[in-house]
């Protein structure tokens, strides 16, 4: 990794949603590490501010995780997607970035650089204002919840994984990350609410 983790991310589109792993990825030998950080690189980057990561720290998190899958990629035994294990390790980093002291009580910095990734420019500034405020409230509310709750609500209702990859990369049962899903649902819903944004995920389990 000789040039930061954005510069390099930059030379590849971002991952498609959860089940539609390009050919690269699903193609491509278990200790290809080079060619599993380029396919996963814009997604980690992309997914570490909605975990909680401050921007200054993105780079040194998204490193700590690839060095993570580097030394873990030679044994890994495909009882999961290569996705799904790389969820997972991000889950694990994340979660030990939110509990050093300095970062327990930071809040994630809410800035431009990601806020394109996600807002729909529509048909004028209004809309768009509209949009950028109601993330920064999504990203406040999400900064409340417990780290796995945070990562279920992310990996399901952002990143759209099904439960059973969830589940796979939280090791734990479908059963618990439905019941984390539910409270962080509650969570964002109410707090979306209070600060006059439309709840968009009310409904139960659609997938």
């Amino acid at each position: 990794m000789t040039s930061t983790l954005a510069a390099r991310s930059s030379e590849a589109p971002l991952p498609p949603a959860a089940g539609h792993d390009p050919l690269l990825l699903s193609d491509m030998p278990a200790t290809d590490f080079e060619a599993l950080f380029r396919e996963m690189s814009p997604y980690v980057l992309r997914v570490l501010p909605r975990m909680g990561v401050a921007s200054a720290d993105l780079d040194d998190v998204a490193q700590e995780i690839f060095l993570a899958v580097h030394r873990g990629l030679a044994g890994f035994e495909g009882r999961s997607q290569l996705r799904t294990w790389v969820y997972g390790i991000c889950i694990r980093v994340c979660s030990s970035y939110r509990r050093r002291p300095r970062h327990r009580h930071e809040q994630p910095a809410f800035d431009s650089d990601h806020e394109h990734e996600r807002v729909d420019p529509g048909p004028g500034p209004e809309r768009t204002l509209q949009a950028q405020q109601a993330l920064r409230a999504l990203d406040r509310a999400l900064d409340a919840l417990p780290a796995p709750q945070r990562a279920a609500f992310v990996l399901y209702e952002i990143e759209a994984l099904d439960m059973r990859d969830i589940a796979a990369a939280m090791d734990c049962s479908k059963f618990t990350v439905y019941a984390r899903l539910y409270a962080a649902r509650r969570h964002v819903c109410a707090a979306l609410a209070g600060a006059g944004h439309l709840a968009r995920h009310e409904e139960g389990d659609g997938r």
